[in-house]
């Protein structure tokens, strides 16, 4: 009866699934404005959260190697609150420190930028129209698609030089600063909640999973959160202390050097190279390209100088740094950065990675504790080289036999009275 029941139960909710399922596809754009609306209420939480998780990193380390070792008792009640505050008082005194220096030269850089651009557009249309020419000359060509071309760039950029002036878009522009300040205003004040409060917001969620959730589950889902953590968090401190180094060798050269733009430039690449394998394209080829419009020898001395910068990164600094929290091949990481920047933009691009080497490591362990209970056979399969159709068959030939035996053994082991 109890079985019975149990069956009738699993087709009641495999039903009521494909109405859900049906009344969602009905109404699809209703679910999807409810959604949306709700991912807009929640933004502060999820920016608070990505705070509280990436400070929690440097809190950890103020707590752990500097107020527990103090053995004061009348202290000890003291310890995380302080530990608190000294987090947040020396991260964003840093960052309000570097922003009070880097936003007015940023600023003086934007404006020289803006104020020169005619003529660096008058620098780009000779300097295409010597390339064309000299093409035409050396080749015997007759070449014209670079005129398109190059009006195409020239009123690119010109576009980019006229600053938007009508009322709705400074409307838009001023609810949408607004919308930021606020969210992350807010974001700010929940991150010290979240970051304070951790422990008891875990129990919490633990305690839900022990209550509401199969026990079985628990492991694996324990499994996921902790192989998570372990690569999205070390990699995203490692990846931001790496790109800011980056960012200070490449601003060191340039200032030295007498590059223009040192600062702007410097800060772009850092940004970009916050990305995984296409970051350092991202931020390189745009500032090669403004370093072109000034003068062609500083953007060949720009582009040498981030080649070996780069190879510096990857070589020494970020295995440093980073270390091998990632352990993906090439192929899975740009897999990783272009699947997941396709589907969510900048976020997927940044975090697509580390996403992906959890998933990596979590199948890993799937697929090798399976091939571990699978036995000989499993390995035998894998070692098979696919070379001919006769080799094939022999080989699954002696597999068969192999699983043959295996079961006619096991049946030996039955005893005669067992009924099952």
């Amino acid at each position: 009866m109890k079985k019975k029941f149990n069956k009738m139960t699993g087709i009641i909710i495999c039903i009521t699934f494909a109405v859900l399922l049906l009344f969602i596809k009905d109404n699809v754009g209703v679910f999807w404005g409810i959604i949306c609306n709700l991912a807009k209420v929640l933004t502060p939480f999820i920016y608070a959260f990505g705070i509280a998780y990436i400070l929690n990193f440097p809190y950890r380390f103020i707590k752990n190697k500097i107020f527990d070792k103090i053995k004061n008792p009348r202290f000890e009640g003291l310890k995380k609150p302080v530990a608190l505050v000294a987090t947040y008082v020396i991260v964003f005194g840093l960052i309000g420190f570097f922003l009070s220096i880097l936003i007015p030269q940023l600023s003086t850089n934007i404006t020289n930028l803006v104020k020169h651009i005619p003529s660096y557009i008058k620098s780009f249309k000779e300097i295409t129209n010597g390339l064309l020419a000299w093409m035409n000359e050396r080749f015997n060509l007759n070449l014209k698609f670079l005129d398109n071309l190059n009006q195409n760039i020239v009123d690119w950029i010109k576009m980019l030089a006229n600053i938007p002036s009508t009322y709705d878009k400074l409307t838009s522009a001023a609810l949408s600063t607004a919308n930021f300040f606020y969210d992350w205003t807010m974001a700010f004040i929940l991150s010290i909640y979240m970051l304070g409060s951790k422990e008891f917001l875990c129990e919490q969620l633990k305690r839900l999973g022990a209550a509401f959730l199969p026990t079985k589950w628990l492991p694996t889902i324990y499994e996921i959160i902790n192989v998570s953590d372990d690569k999205c968090g070390k990699f995203l401190v490692g990846k931001i202390l790496d790109s800011s180094i980056i960012g200070v060798m490449v601003f060191t050269y340039m200032a030295i050097r007498g590059l223009p733009y040192a600062l702007l430039i410097s800060v772009i690449v850092a940004v970009c190279n916050i990305i995984p394998f296409f970051g350092p394209f991202i931020g390189g080829i745009p500032s090669a390209l403004l370093l072109l419009l000034v003068n062609p020898a500083y953007c060949i001395e720009f582009i040498i100088m981030i080649t070996i910068f780069q190879q510096i990164d990857g070589n020494l600094i970020g295995p440093k740094i980073v270390g091998s929290q990632v352990g993906l091949v090439g192929f899975w990481s740009i897999f990783s950065v272009i699947v997941a920047g396709g589907l969510f933009g900048l976020p997927g691009m940044i975090l697509g990675t580390p996403i992906f080497a959890a998933i990596y490591t979590l199948v890993g362990r799937k697929t090798k504790s399976r091939i571990e209970m699978k036995g000989e056979n499993a390995e035998r399969v894998i070692n098979m080289s696919v070379v001919k159709s006769s080799s094939l068959t022999n080989m699954k030939a002696k597999v068969i036999k192999k699983d043959r035996k295996t079961d006619d053994k096991n049946d030996d082991d039955v005893p005669e009275n067992d009924e099952s």
